[in-house]
């Protein structure tokens, strides 16, 4: 047995209201932008670091290639 609920437009629409702004309090944004400000530095790091590591894997990636292409050569004769 379901019941039935009746709804008027006024109260759908309320419901359904996307439009309403919610306002942030001004200590509320200061807080915010504080910790953006103090993330910025640690996604700096996670960037330069990624980096540095992939710009030294680079020169050992093609010893390994020179490496296991002496190996299969090596199987191969």
């Amino acid at each position: 047995m379901t019941d039935k609920v009746f709804i008027s437009k006024e109260n759908l629409e309320k419901a359904l209201s996307f439009k309403e702004k919610k306002d942030v309090g001004f200590f509320t944004s200061i807080f915010i932008v504080i910790w953006l400000i103090t993330l910025i530095p640690f996604f700096f790091g996670i960037v330069f670091c990624s980096l540095l590591i992939l710009l030294s894997c680079i020169p050992f990636y093609f010893i390994d290639q020179f490496i296991i292409r002496r190996i299969k050569n090596a199987k191969t004769e």
